[in-house]
């Protein structure tokens, strides 16, 4: 099948009758309605909301996206639950320090431990060693040996040593210490 203008060869009927409708050499082609279609598609408008420089054909879509659009912004505004700023945005929060501080702390953590006895102790205790000082590594000991009871006052702050020495035949060593923490504790939470 070839063209009967310019003597192309063409593969399909449905090429050879767009090939011949639109050939250079046909003295009566549609130039006029593709031309015509183009010159559409690429003409420049300004959104009539921001007055952004667009192509007509993609005028539309941008009206519907338009944050200067009111009806758009009434659409998608939404408070930061962080800050309780304004902003349309798809996510949850106005920007990457507050989602930071909303998904990575408190519940929304997926490392939180909740009800963790290291947690409550870190919340009430100052975290080094009562006996020696130490801030660095911090385990906690509890007082009355039940690991049950989370309860502030019997947990207590030692170094790796010293809580070791708790459960030893060192126990006497530093078990006075302790024991005077935990009663100044127990004050300072009914005072």
């Amino acid at each position: 099948m070839n063209c009967k203008h310019c003597n192309k060869e063409c593969k399909s009927p449905n090429s050879l009758r767009n090939h011949e409708r639109l050939c250079k050499e046909n003295p009566g082609r549609d130039i006029a309605n593709t031309l015509a279609a183009r010159i559409k598609a690429n003409r420049k408008v300004n959104c009539q909301f921001c007055n952004k420089e667009l192509a007509f054909s993609n005028l539309k879509k941008h009206t519907k996206t338009c944050l200067s659009n009111p009806v758009v912004k009434e659409e998608r505004a939404k408070v930061c639950p962080v800050c309780e700023t304004v902003f349309y945005t798809a996510s949850a929060t106005c920007s990457y320090a507050c989602s930071n501080k909303h998904f990575r702390s408190g519940l929304m953590n997926g490392n939180w431990k909740g009800k963790d006895y290291r947690n409550i102790a870190k919340i009430n205790h100052t975290m080094e060693c009562i006996i020696c000082g130490e801030n660095r590594i911090v385990a906690v000991h509890h007082y009355d040996e039940n690991h049950m009871n989370n309860a502030p006052a019997n947990l207590v702050p030692l170094c790796p040593t010293h809580h070791q020495y708790v459960h030893s035949r060192y126990k006497d060593l530093v078990m006075e210490q302790i024991h005077k923490y935990v009663v100044e504790q127990n004050k300072r939470s009914f005072a």
